[in-house]
Parts: C-alpha cells; sequence; structure tokens
C-alpha cells in the first residue's frame, strides 16, 4: 500500500481514533493489574465527517492531537512483557486490519506507574516514561486493501458499521499469552464515516441535457442525503446563453429566501431544508412556466477538523409541459373525497359528481392553493377533524 501513501502507522493513530468516537464497551480485567481510560479531542467532538488527510493521519505522528491515553499499573510489582494488539472489522467488508506488536518489542510498566500517551506518540513508536520503542506487524488485509483502493483517492472512509477491539496482553513462560484488558467499540452512527458529497437526486428531471420533463407545476424535490443535515436547495430558469453551473454560482452568491435573502431575476426557489425532500409552493417563490426549462441542486455544508466545506449534488433539469393556463386540476384520492363529504355533505357531494366537475383550487383565509398543495391543505383539515380539532355541525 506504498503507493497509496497509507502505512500502518497512519492506520494505528486510525483505530484509536475510531475505538473513541463512540461509548465502547467497558474495559474489563481479568486480574485488576491495568487500568485503561481514553479521551476524545474537541476536533472529533465537533466534526461530521471522518477525513483522514483532514485530521492530520497523514503526517506520521506530527499532526493534532486526537486522542490522549492514560495507562496505569494498579499493583505493587512490575508487569513485563506486555503487548498491545489492534482488529478493526467492516460489517460489509470483513477484518480490515490487524496489528499484534513484534515479539522482540514488548514494554513494561514499573509498580503503580501510570504514563500518558497521544496518538502522536504511537505514531512516533514510543510512549513516555516508557523505555521500550512500540513497533507492529501485521497491517492491512486483503479486504482492508481493497475497501482503500475503492476509495478512489478519496480520503473518508465508506458507510458502514465499523468494529474496532483493542487489547493488551502479557506473556510469560509460565502462563504464555494472559489478557490483562480488552475493549470494543461499534461504529455506524455519530460521526459520518463516509464521502459527504454523495447527495443523490432523485426527482424532478434528471442529469442536466437528458431533456426530461414534467407535468406538474409544483414538483416534489426529492434526494438522498445524510440524515439530522442542512440542505440548501436552488431552482433556476435557463437563459438559453448562460451555463447550468454559473446560473446557480450566481444564484448561490445570495442569500437562501428563508435567511431573509430574495430571489434574483432567473431564480425561482432558494430555501434551507432539515430534510431530504421539498413541494415547490404555491406563493413566495417564482413560479415555474410552461415551456421553460430549469436546471437545480442540493447544497450542503459540513464541519472537518475544526473546518467547514461545502459539497454539491450534480446538477439536474427539467423543463414544465402538459399544463393548461387556466391551472391545475387538484388531485383527488381517498383523503380528499372523504374530506370533501365531510365539508360538503354525501347528497351534495354525490351530486357534484354526477355532473362530472373538477376540483381546481380551494380558498383558506384569503389565500388560493391549487395542485397538490391544495390537497395537501385538505388533508391537514381531514386530519384536524379526525383529532376533533375542527367540529362541523349538521
Amino acid at each position: 500500500m506504498e503507493n497509496k501513501g497509507w502505512s500502518n502507522k497512519v492506520f494505528v493513530s486510525l483505530l484509536l481514533l475510531m475505538l473513541w468516537v463512540v461509548p465502547s464497551q467497558p474495559v474489563f480485567s481479568q486480574n485488576s493489574q491495568v487500568n485503561l481510560e481514553i479521551e476524545l479531542s474537541q476536533v472529533l467532538e465537533n466534526s461530521q465527517v471522518l477525513s483522514l488527510t483532514g485530521l492530520g493521519l497523514n503526517t506520521d505522528g506530527s499532526g493534532p492531537v486526537l486522542i490522549s491515553g492514560f495507562l496505569e499499573n494498579l499493583t505493587q510489582e512490575s508487569i513485563r512483557n506486555l503487548y498491545f494488539e489492534f482488529k478493526m472489522r467492516g460489517a460489509k467488508v470483513g477484518t480490515i486490519l490487524e496489528l499484534t506488536q513484534k515479539n522482540s518489542r514488548p514494554f513494561s510498566l514499573g509498580p503503580n506507574q501510570s504514563v500518558y500517551a497521544t496518538n502522536n506518540d504511537l505514531a512516533n513508536d514510543r510512549i513516555p516514561g516508557i523505555e521500550e520503542n512500540i513497533s507492529f506487524n501485521g497491517g492491512l488485509t486483503s479486504a482492508g486493501e481493497g475497501m482503500i483502493n475503492n476509495l478512489s483517492g478519496s480520503t473518508s472512509l465508506p458507510r458502514d458499521i465499523y468494529t474496532i477491539e483493542v487489547s493488551v496482553f502479557q506473556v510469560t513462560n509460565e502462563m504464555g499469552r494472559q489478557a490483562l484488558a480488552s475493549a470494543s467499540a461499534e461504529i455506524g452512527g455519530g460521526l459520518s464515516f463516509f464521502d459527504a458529497s454523495e447527495i443523490y437526486l432523485k426527482s424532478p428531471g434528471d442529469v442536466a441535457g437528458t431533456e426530461a420533463e414534467i407535468t406538474n407545476p409544483y414538483p416534489q424535490f426529492s434526494w438522498e442525503g445524510e440524515s439530522n443535515t442542512t440542505y440548501r436547495l436552488l431552482v433556476v430558469e435557463s437563459n438559453g446563453e448562460d451555463s447550468p453551473e454559473s446560473l446557480l454560482q450566481s444564484a448561490k452568491s445570495s442569500s437562501p429566501t428563508s435567511s431573509g435573502g430574495s430571489l434574483l431575476q432567473f431564480e425561482n426557489l432558494d430555501v434551507l431544508i432539515e430534510n431530504d425532500s421539498y413541494q415547490f409552493p404555491s406563493s413566495g417563490v417564482q413560479a415555474l412556466k410552461k415551456g421553460k426549462l430549469y436546471y437545480w441542486q442540493v447544497i450542503t455544508t459540513v464541519q472537518m477538523s475544526g473546518d467547514t466545506e461545502e459539497r454539491s449534488s450534480e446538477i439536474w433539469s427539467f423543463s414544465l409541459s402538459g399544463t393548461e393556463s387556466g391551472g391545475v386540476t387538484i388531485p383527488e384520492d381517498q383523503n380528499v373525497r372523504e374530506v370533501l363529504l365531510q365539508l360538503l355533505g354525501e347528497e351534495r357531494y354525490n351530486r357534484l359528481n354526477e355532473s362530472g366537475y373538477k376540483l381546481g383550487e380551494i380558498e383558506i383565509d384569503g389565500q388560493i392553493f391549487s395542485g397538490p398543495i391544495a390537497a395537501q391543505q385538505l388533508e391537514m383539515i381531514l386530519e384536524k377533524i379526525r383529532n376533533e380539532q375542527i367540529i362541523l355541525n349538521n
């Protein structure tokens, strides 16, 4: 793996880093000889994405202090021939990394001795207060090498559930190998162990240039991305001259309307959303027009190693066609029919059906709604009727 710039030292630091990103199982001690405590730095606690280079794990023992550890001998006697062992597994790929301290390089703890070390100390093959140098055999397994190669230059770990196992053991002639303390952790939540640029657009339209068409002037924008994230949704109208990239970049230079900004002349929508979908509203925006081509993109900002970085989705496009200038018929599903029965009564509703009516728009508190937005408003009214928040007389 030298061609990728990764070393065992880097991954030793990574193992310790990941072990304490989330609470681990309690350390157990078979003979109460060793106490082990680890503390996580604020840099990691505030990061949303685990970037190996951003955290300085490729600086070969000279990066920021991410992990500090406290190791203590609880006995009145020296403990000799101590070794560390690290293992890392991914639920999807299996065992990724195996590291065992070299047989020829054990370390010792004096009576009641306690030592303090950081990830940089371990990467430099030493623990302050211990005379012996620390070095390891092993490294990436074939599965681990495959995972790293599949990153294609990215320095963020792929989405998976990772299990880390760390143990301290002693080797003696009388007892052979004897575990003194061990801990394990399962990682899959908390930090985003994947490339945060993975925002996958789902609808409406398709990749810019595919000439996708829609018929609904109030489309539902949806995408797939990380949860608990604020997204910025931009929709702009093509002018036939500027590229999609330049139009969206210009739109991005102004503040979103949800943050007090205003829409530019060619900008139809610019909002911040705490979700992965958004219904194009009927007011507060510039309406989509029949025959026009539109571009849209989703953007988010992630915290990485004390700094922020902007990540964007692909640019998709669609054109609006098939609508009539007089408005859009409200789609009538079971919920819409039920609320109309509640509001109009069965007799009047049946007469309207026999006349072949079309539900065009509704007015609530002076605001007019049409299309899918109107259907949503009716469903909200139905829910309030069911919860007796709205009481209808006979």
